[in-house]
């Protein structure tokens, strides 16, 4: 994303619009979620006619706490359009150390609107977590001008430069990104959290596609009329809707709309604080995988914060002993399926 946004256009033409790419990813979604409800569908009605099968799929959709969907569709589409602006404002790596702060988001609101309980290991857990998918991704150090071939690493992170020129005024690009991430931070894990709600409430009579479904159906009105129509409308109307897209912007779209139907897979069958685990895990596959394939030289810092993070995963999936205080407490019951009232775990 951060290339499709960055990176050469490959012709004097402008640069693709967001707003187009958010409404797309919501269209290959919603139409790849119709696909998989109509199987589902079909598995349990195997003798029905195409036509009933249209029929009850089509009530299922529009049942009548479908509006429930109308809620977190918006927020989903305002937090891609929040994450396009960061990373347009951002480099990678201060985009996707300040992106980390969604993992904090989720659980905070795991435990506000879902009631679950969180021990102080996992909390410990989850701060070692955060701490250690920064420093992974955190810049490495670049060789010293005079250091010879076996000379010493000059550590030079320039994170007081960083910091200072995110912060030094409230128009700059920089700071634009920053408020961008962290508001998208903030929005990432109240909507996973209230997706998540929805699912589970309603797994053993509505299908997660069709979830899914409604979700993306919801989330094509406030892309299209608020993003494309009136946000870039002129531009639109001036470019054509495909200007600036090329194969790196379709990649873009195709993994963002697989992303989101894997997402919604994880969240009804484990939960978000499980996905955020996994994608923090992920980069630390992408680190050893780089060093193995490309040669990239491991860095100190880098190789402590994988370390971190597979401790992370450790404390939170070890179980606490009965005398460990759970923090916060809360007397709702948890939202999980099948599940008794016990710490969160994804294991």
């Amino acid at each position: 994303m951060h290339y499709s946004r960055n990176g050469p256009t490959g012709s004097s033409g402008p640069r693709y619009l967001a707003s187009t790419a958010v409404l797309l990813v919501e269209v290959i979604k919603l139409l790849a979620s119709l696909t998989l409800a109509a199987h589902d569908m079909r598995r349990t009605h195997p003798t029905a006619p195409l036509f009933e099968i249209a029929g009850k799929l089509h009530r299922s959709v529009f049942a009548a706490d479908s509006w429930k969907l109308v809620v977190p569709a918006a927020l989903y589409t305002f937090q891609n359009s929040l994450i396009y602006v960061a990373i347009s404002n951002l480099d990678a790596i201060t985009f996707q150390v300040s992106y980390q702060l969604k993992i904090l988001t989720t659980v905070l609101f795991s435990i506000l609107l879902l009631g679950r309980k969180i021990s102080s290991r996992q909390w410990v857990a989850l701060v070692l977590l955060t701490s250690g998918v920064a420093l992974v991704q955190i810049a490495g150090p670049v060789a010293s001008s005079d250091a010879g071939a076996g000379g010493a690493w000059n550590w030079d992170w320039d994170w007081k430069e960083r910091l200072t020129s995110l912060l030094s005024t409230g128009t700059s690009s920089g700071f634009k990104g920053l408020m961008a991430v962290l508001a998208a931070s903030l929005t990432s894990g109240l909507t996973c959290v209230f997706f998540e709600k929805l699912v589970k409430d309603s797994l053993a009579s509505v299908s997660l596609w069709t979830r899914n479904v409604q979700l993306s159906f919801f989330s094509l009105f406030p892309a299209l009329f608020i993003g494309v129509l009136w946000q870039d409308g002129a531009a639109i109307s001036r470019d054509g809707f495909f200007a600036g897209y090329n194969s790196i912007v379709w990649l873009t779209i195709a993994l963002q709309a697989l992303g989101g139907l894997v997402v919604a897979v994880c969240i009804a069958y484990a939960d978000n604080v499980a996905k955020n685990f996994a994608a923090s895990f992920s980069i630390v596959v992408s680190y050893a995988a780089s060093a193995v394939i490309f040669r990239t030289p491991l860095m100190l810092h880098s190789t402590g914060g994988a370390a971190i993070v597979l401790l992370a995963i450790y404390l939170f999936n070890s179980r606490p002993t009965p005398r460990t205080a759970l923090l916060p407490t809360s007397k709702e019951k948890p939202t999980t399926v099948g599940t008794n009232t016990k710490p969160l775990s994804f294991r």
